[in-house]
């Protein structure tokens, strides 16, 4: 027997609306969800930094958990990287004790990856962060830029593990994307002719000196009479 699905409008007034305020109310619910997910702030816990119990703030990033500082470095640092093309993807981050203890158990059975005793891995402070590296693509866009966002490598052998060591600053980098797009509007700006400067004109030339005004001739002496001075020989003497 074919059973028949029934449709709100084929019910009677009162059954149909008490369907429709159901499904309402369902609806409204998945919405609050999902509104409150996105808007998820940090959390305080417990974390451990060589051995000591300390209060961190941790919220969700790429998957995990880190520490806030460490999640706001990650965000800028994995977001430059997809403009390079590269994927950074978070496979663990913070870890709480009993977790670590798991993992510290299997590692001494044999059974797991190597650990840290609980209470001592980087982990557990929230800024140690095992990221995927698929190819050498990843890695080695890490290597060039991992440290301007704040991250090193800390554990020999492990190309994964990265730690947030601080240092990075938001507004700096703020700062230097607002310069990078105004060298890069400068570069394809538009390029605007300059008339060039019209040639000085030449100097005049410089007046020459007037000639020296040459002496009168000296009038001839009357005859008898010797001239005051000559630049003639002696007259020989009458003899």
């Amino acid at each position: 027997m074919t059973q028949k699905i029934l449709d709100a409008r084929e019910l009677p007034a009162s059954a149909g609306c008490l369907m429709m305020a159901a499904s309402r109310m369902r609806c409204a619910l998945v919405l609050a969800l999902c509104l409150f997910a996105t808007g998820a702030s940090a959390r305080n816990t417990t974390g451990y930094k060589a051995g000591t119990k300390v209060k961190i703030k941790v919220v969700e990033v790429g998957g995990a958990e880190a520490e806030v500082h460490t999640a706001t470095a990650f965000r800028a640092m994995a977001k430059a990287a997809r403009k390079d093309g590269v994927d950074l993807r978070i496979r663990s981050g913070f870890r709480s004790f009993a977790k670590q203890a798991r993992l510290y158990k299997k590692y001494r059975r044999g059974e797991g990856n190597l650990a840290a005793r609980p209470g001592y891995s980087n982990h557990e402070s929230g800024r140690a962060l095992d990221i995927c590296i698929t190819d050498y693509d990843a890695y080695e866009w890490l290597e060039h830029h991992a440290a301007k966002y704040g991250f090193h490598r800390t554990v020999p052998g492990e190309p994964w593990h990265w730690e947030y060591l601080g240092g990075y600053a938001p507004e700096r980098d703020h700062e230097r994307t607002r310069v990078a797009h105004h060298k890069h509007a400068a570069k394809n700006a538009p390029s605007v002719a300059v008339a060039a400067p019209a040639d000085k004109a030449a100097p005049a030339p410089a007046a020459q000196p007037a000639p020296a005004a040459q002496p009168a001739p000296a009038a001839p002496s009357e005859p008898g009479s010797a001239p005051e001075t000559s630049d003639s020989p002696s007259a020989p003497a009458a003899p």
